[in-house]
């Protein structure tokens, strides 16, 4: 089946500004982290930021899920994830540290704002398999907005291989490999380098 939607250069662009701004708040443009940590960083700061764990029940099968609501006109976040998952990403198993930046990913680019629902990353059934296979637009710009968080401007370095940039940032490969390759076209750079409208931000 075809899919109806499509992450355009502008967009994607728009959520590497984003998302690069938020990570030069947490460390430097050639440092690295596990998710865990900027979560635990993230919570440190304010009182209003949780992570809930909790275990699956005898027989439950262990599953690549989270989610994460936020209110952000009160600055309202919970992050729910499985104890498993969690522990996994703090050893640094990538691709639990690429769920946990996913849900960092809906929160920087306000997808809450949309509506005040739990967004969940999961992995889902293909021909090949369990995949990461992202279901709408919005669930695709969380995947690309994981992997600049966990990147960064290393994405623009020719020097990294994708496999090897993933396992130092704790990320997926297959996202890393199809980043590098938007980032660096001419096309994207120029739109980085396109002068935009300055937003005035209201606090009311």
């Amino acid at each position: 089946m075809k899919r109806k939607w499509y992450l355009t250069t502008s967009r994607a662009a728009e959520i590497y500004t984003e998302t690069i701004s938020v990570r030069r708040m947490f460390c430097g443009d050639h440092e690295f982290f596990k998710a865990t940590e900027f979560w635990e960083e993230l919570c440190s700061e304010s009182k209003s930021w949780k992570i809930k764990t909790f275990r699956k029940t005898n027989g439950d099968t262990y599953k690549l899920k989270a989610g994460v609501v936020a209110f952000d006109e009160l600055d309202l976040v919970t992050l729910t994830v499985d104890e498993e998952l969690w522990t996994k990403a703090k050893r640094g198993q990538w691709m639990e540290n690429f769920v946990l930046a996913h849900e960092l990913g809906h929160i920087a680019l306000g997808h809450h704002d949309k509506g005040l629902v739990t967004k969940n990353f999961q992995v889902f059934q293909s021909l090949k398999g369990m995949a990461n296979i992202p279901p709408t637009l919005e669930e695709e710009e969380a995947n690309y907005a994981a992997v600049f968080l966990q990147c960064g401007v290393a994405l623009e370095d020719p020097r990294w291989q994708p496999v090897e940039l993933a396992r130092r940032a704790f990320s997926d490969p297959e996202y890393v490999k199809k980043a590098q390759a938007r980032v660096r076209l001419d096309v994207f750079q120029r739109e980085l380098t396109r002068p935009r409208p300055s937003c005035l931000r209201i606090i009311l």
